[in-house]
C-alpha cells in the first residue's frame, strides 16, 4: 500500500495532505456503455483506487491512515463484485430484482438481475463518473477538518480517470 503525506501552512493554521491507495485497494465490476462501440456490451474490469484527502491538521493529524483506508474500502466494498448501472437503464423493479434494458453493440439488452447484484448510480458508468461517485462518498463520511478529496481510479492497465471534491 501506497502511503504519503505533504505539508503546507496558511497563516497559523497547518495543513496536510495524506494518501493511500495501491493493489491492496482494488474491486472488481460489471458495466456497459451504450454509446460506445466498443463498451457496448456487458463486460468487466478490475479497478484499483488511490485517494488522497487534504485538511487541516488536528492533533497532528489530518486523518488516522487506518481511518482513511477502512472508509475507502467500506465505499468500494459496496460495488465490489456488482453490475455497475445508470438508474435510466432500469425500467422495472419486482420481486427484488431490476430489469434492465439498454441498445447497445449487436442490439437490445433485456436483462433481469437480482437487485443484491447490482449497485445503481445516476450516470452511465464510465471510470471518470465512477471515479466521481466514490470521491463524493468519501467526502460525506470524512471529519470536518476534511477539505478535498482526490479519487484516481484505474481501469484495466494504463488507463484512468481522476475526481476531486
Amino acid at each position: 500500500m501506497k502511503c504519503t503525506r505533504g505539508l503546507e501552512k496558511v497563516g497559523e493554521r497547518r495543513f496536510k495532505k495524506i494518501e493511500v491507495g495501491g493493489p491492496a485497494i482494488n474491486f472488481d465490476y460489471a458495466h456497459f456503455l451504450p454509446s460506445s462501440p466498443k463498451c457496448g456490451v456487458l463486460h468487466g474490469h478490475t479497478s484499483m483506487v488511490n485517494v488522497a484527502v487534504v485538511g487541516e491538521v488536528v492533533d497532528d493529524m489530518v486523518v488516522e491512515f487506518s481511518q482513511l483506508k477502512q472508509t475507502v474500502k467500506k465505499v468500494i466494498d459496496e460495488m465490489d463484485h456488482k453490475l455497475i448501472v445508470a438508474s435510466k437503464y432500469i425500467v422495472e423493479t419486482s420481486d427484488g430484482s431490476y430489469r434492465i434494458v439498454f441498445k447497445g453493440v449487436g442490439g437490445v439488452y433485456d436483462l433481469r438481475v437480482p437487485k443484491n447484484s447490482v449497485y445503481v448510480i445516476e450516470r452511465d458508468s464510465t471510470v471518470e463518473n465512477i471515479s466521481e461517485h466514490i470521491t463524493s462518498r468519501i467526502r460525506e463520511r470524512m471529519p470536518p477538518n476534511v477539505y478535498k478529496v482526490v479519487v484516481r481510479m484505474t481501469e484495466g492497465l494504463g488507463k484512468s480517470a481522476t475526481s476531486s471534491v
